[in-house]
């Protein structure tokens, strides 16, 4: 019996009236309304509790070149988008949802905030939801950064989850932490050995991590604690994530956005790439076990 349901997805990337694809084109900024609108569309069919949106919602940052007015028009059509939705949207703030020119982050939090805060937390079915804001940072610096009082808000949520006896899912746009294969700082929460020492401690509860910004599929373990990286939907292999929440266990599946020609058009550009981004059999579809 599915006690519930969720989505993540991550890396929309909208880009209102893209003048061109980045990447090279793996990224399809010029169809990146067509994918959002067809995300939206399975994400109804799938009618899950709730969504999370795991950041990089819009093309602002440094990286696009977009003006503050293409900026501020791009926001409300993501939200207008979201709004389409038949369940509650949460989002986490990315590196390129800042303001282009000014680095700031109010006006992602005017338009996607539940709180006036990029954090958030939540319980469902005694399952406590810790989404963090690893953009406190000034500017676009693709790495993350956790703010010691944010850090401690944490802490405090992961403490009332152990008191309550609630397991955890963890949800930030960056890495929480490096692994073998993810050194680099770009990848990651700059402060990465301050989120493992204020979460190491709660490894039995935290059933997983979920994040985004490397635009592949992998899943890892470090630690003891489980870190689920999703596709970008901008770029190939467009994929999200259905969560399925049961009495013993949790399935995870991914998805594909149902544009075939464009997920072709972006598979095209580098093809000794695609595995790499794609993952293995074991990052698209598996178990995590509850009650261990």
């Amino acid at each position: 019996m599915i006690l519930f349901k969720f989505a993540f997805i991550t890396d929309t990337h909208l880009y209102l009236n893209a003048p061109r694809n980045f990447a090279s084109g793996l990224q399809q900024q010029k169809k990146s309304l067509q994918l959002y609108e067809k995300l939206v569309e399975q994400l109804n069919a799938f009618a899950p509790a709730f969504v999370i949106h795991g950041g990089d919602v819009v093309c602002g940052g440094q990286s696009f070149g977009m003006s503050a007015e293409e900026f501020e028009a791009t926001l409300e059509g993501a939200q207008a988008l979201g709004q389409r939705l038949n369940a509650p949207c949460y989002y986490i703030p990315g590196n390129h949802d800042l303001h282009p020119e000014t680095g700031s982050k109010d006006p992602y939090l005017a338009h996607f905030s539940t709180n006036g805060m990029g954090s958030i937390s939540f319980v469902h079915e005694n399952i406590r939801f810790i989404l963090l804001d690893s953009q406190e940072v000034p500017e676009d610096l693709t790495h993350g950064y956790i703010s010691t009082n944010q850090l401690a808000w944490a802490e405090r949520e992961l403490k009332r989850a152990r008191d309550y006896n609630q397991e955890v899912f963890i949800f930030s746009h960056q890495l929480p932490f490096p692994n073998v294969e993810f050194q680099g700082i770009g990848s990651r929460v700059a402060n990465s050995a301050e989120v493992l020492e204020i979460t190491a401690p709660f490894e039995r509860q935290i059933l997983a991590f979920f994040c985004g910004h490397l635009h592949l599929n992998r899943v890892f373990r470090e630690q003891g604690m489980l870190c689920i990286v999703s596709s970008g939907i901008i770029c190939y292999p467009m994929m999200w994530r259905q969560v399925l929440v049961y009495p013993d266990r949790v399935e995870v599946k991914s998805v594909p956005v149902d544009l075939p020609d464009v997920v072709a058009e972006s598979e095209a550009v580098n093809p000794d790439n695609n595995p790499y981004l794609l993952g293995r059999d074991r990052d698209l579809n598996f178990s995590i076990q509850r009650g261990d």
